[in-house]
């Protein structure tokens, strides 16, 4: 059934031929220049603006650093956040960027022209205790509600990511591997991933990139990020996008959970649908 919606330009970004070579081979690609520093700027003061209060969002999505939350430093506002979980249900800034042509017509060529949106966050990775994620599968989480080949991840830099504030590692072709079994690791903030058993960190690549470059890549690729060693800030937006013909693993994952929302295209009955369409007000 057809969703009512403004028309998007279709593939008016697709994939290049390059591009669907270097996704095939490695699992991931990248692209400079897709945002401009005043759309960048423009999503960050959203942020701090939910942070301040000056936005409402449910605070259960609001993360504080974990060096922060467990008293181990005294750092607050800005400097003592770690993540946003869900913005583009509550924040209509959000929701056109996760809806944007220019992140989701690469993602069409990959899944489909039907798109529906399972998962994004902002994250900001404070100056020196900003803390990174270890080698993880993103299939490994959500291949547990969703029967699917691959979702698609899009990691947009809002400041420049390098080594020293923790950009983000990759290992190329490991989106061809199985599903790595994924264990437990220490620390407060740690915990909310587990750590892919088979990876090694001199298979991995360090992916720096410009402020408003983006990351697309294969939710079997073995990624992680690291701390934050400078005196700099490394924000970041994420989005996970999934096929609408995609099925759920069981019943029992319907409506439960993270929140769906519909992104371009067309939903099937007996497939995974949308939860949300608009903005939810927050109370």
């Amino acid at each position: 059934m057809k969703n009512p919606a403004t028309p998007l330009k279709i593939n008016t970004n697709r994939m290049t031929p390059d591009e669907i070579q270097h996704w095939e081979r490695n699992g991931y690609f990248v692209r400079e220049n897709v945002f401009s520093h005043k759309e960048n700027d423009h999503l960050r003061q959203v942020a701090e603006d939910i942070v301040a209060g000056k936005r409402k969002m449910p605070m259960a999505h609001i993360d504080r650093n974990a060096l922060v939350r467990d008293g181990k430093d005294p750092r607050s506002g800005i400097y003592g956040m770690h993540k946003i979980h869900h913005p583009s249900c509550y924040i209509p800034e959000f929701l056109a960027r996760v809806r944007d042509p220019r992140l989701t017509d690469p993602v069409a060529d990959i899944l489909g022209p039907d798109v529906l949106g399972i998962n994004n966050l902002f994250i900001w990775k404070a100056p020196k205790i900003g803390l990174g994620f270890p080698w993880h599968q993103d299939k490994f989480y959500f291949g547990k509600r969703f029967r699917t080949a691959t979702t698609v991840g899009t990691w947009t830099a809002i400041d420049p990511a390098d080594r020293e504030n923790g950009c983000l590692y990759v290992i190329p072709g490991s989106h061809k591997q199985a599903i790595s079994e994924h264990d437990d690791i220490e620390g407060s903030q740690q915990n909310e991933f587990k750590l892919a058993r088979n990876a090694r960190d001199e298979d991995g690549i360090p992916v720096e990139v410009p402020p408003g470059a983006v990351i697309w890549f294969h939710s079997h690729l073995l990624h992680k990020s690291t701390n934050n060693h400078s005196q700099r800030f490394r924000r970041s937006y994420v989005s996970h996008y999934l096929s609408a013909q995609a099925e759920w693993m069981n019943s029992e994952n319907a409506g439960n959970g993270q929140p769906i929302m519909w992104i371009r295209g067309q939903t099937y009955p007996g497939k995974v649908q949308e939860v949300t369409r608009e903005v939810i007000p927050a109370e």
